[in-house]
């Protein structure tokens, strides 16, 4: 994005960002936005899973809660979210924020708090009563901005991986033959 959220044609920018449902050709841009901001660097969890299949597949299975803020022509937010239906359960129908990103230019403006609302009322227009999101531990940005649109942390959750390595070909052990018919030694 070329223009600075503080002074007054950003101001202007930001007022004027247009929150609308995802359309097939947001796909490419969602995509490219989340490559910015989902980097190995600063959120590596999300690095590793953030793929054009998230965005193709919640898109395809719930495009009613696919939103874009758009400026001038360019995507400069989103949320990928959908609906969880649960039996048994207080309420019977979950909202799941899996994916949201304001570009760096536009946050702390308001703009994620616009489209979260938007997202809510789709929501709420669908009978779903409690939205659930997650990030990464160590995200306070995003932990910050979800307590204040008041959402409450529920559980620690921890993510492992474990980095798989092929042993070099010299290094690895000999293959052991196996035992003739009848051995048992």
């Amino acid at each position: 994005m070329s223009f600075n959220s503080n002074t007054e044609e950003g101001k202007r920018k930001r007022a004027e960002a247009e929150i609308r449902q995802m359309e097939i050709d947001d796909l490419a841009p969602v995509y490219h936005l989340g490559e910015r901001l989902f980097t190995s660097e600063e959120l590596p969890s999300l690095y590793r899973t953030w793929d054009p299949y998230e965005v193709t597949e919640y898109f395809s299975s719930d495009p009613d809660y696919c939103l874009v803020a758009e400026v001038e022509g360019q995507i400069v937010g989103f949320i990928l979210a959908t609906t969880i239906e649960k039996e048994g359960t207080a309420w019977k129908r979950y909202g799941y924020i899996a994916w949201m990103g304001v570009d760096e230019a536009l946050q702390r403006s308001n703009l994620g708090r616009r489209m979260y609302r938007r997202l809510e009322e789709e929501l709420l227009e669908e009978g779903v009563r409690m939205v659930m999101a997650d990030t990464q531990g160590d995200n306070v940005e995003a932990i910050a901005f979800f307590k204040a649109i008041g959402f409450t942390p529920r559980s620690q959750h921890v993510w492992l991986a474990k980095t798989l390595r092929r042993q070099a070909k010299e290094n690895s052990p000999p293959k052991r033959t196996p035992p003739a018919a009848g051995d048992m030694s």
